[in-house]
């Protein structure tokens, strides 16, 4: 019965690694889809800004159609944002994810001196392990349920651990800084281009 005391604290260890890998991972959701939120806000108001004082200008008349389509656009998109960004909350889903790994390691720090010793207040260690095991399954069924990348990049070395985090990077945060690149990317030409045309 010792091992399976074993085998619960090992996997108790690993969900708890990979609720808080979680929490950070859903974090990190919560910062970059705001700050790409800011970002193309701020993007809209420069060039809004900037087509009004200098409507007059060489480039801007030129490129008055593409510039108004762009902020149509960015518009709809700083819309579909916003929604998806309070419809997913980000913070509360994190937050959760936190709570589920303290309430683990809680409940490994109740067990793990238990482990070597026979009996422990007068439980045998087949009871020990029941009673942990029903408290660990009661824990991970009022939360939510960390996604397999998280046990992924928290449970692998080396190269391995690098794939799942170019992995995560790739399917997960490129499109918020795809967003900010983009945004900033027209700002400036807009930006330069009046300029140069001044």
């Amino acid at each position: 019965m010792k091992s399976q005391l074993q085998d619960l604290y090992k996997r108790t260890g690993q969900t708890k690694e990979s609720c808080f890998f979680a929490s950070r991972r859903i974090g990190k959701h919560d910062n970059l889809s705001l700050w790409s939120l800011t970002t193309l806000a701020f993007c809209l108001i420069i060039i809004s800004m900037i087509t009004q004082v200098y409507k007059d200008n060489l480039f801007v008349a030129e490129y008055i159609k593409f510039i108004n389509f762009s902020i149509t656009s960015m518009s709809v998109f700083a819309l579909v944002i916003s929604v998806l960004i309070q419809k997913s909350n980000f913070a509360l889903r994190s937050d959760k994810y936190r709570n589920q790994a303290m309430d683990i390691s809680e409940l490994r720090i109740s067990f793990k001196h238990l482990i070597e010793s026979p009996s422990a207040n007068g439980k045998s260690q087949e009871e020990l392990y029941v009673e942990k095991s029903e408290k660990y399954a009661e824990i991970l069924n009022r939360n939510l349920v960390h996604e397999q990348i998280d046990f992924l990049i928290t449970n692998s070395k080396g190269i391995e651990n690098k794939y799942y985090n170019g992995w995560l990077f790739f399917t997960e945060y490129l499109g918020y800084w795809g967003i900010i690149a983009v945004t900033l990317s027209l700002l400036s030409w807009v930006s330069l281009g009046v300029l140069a045309a001044v």
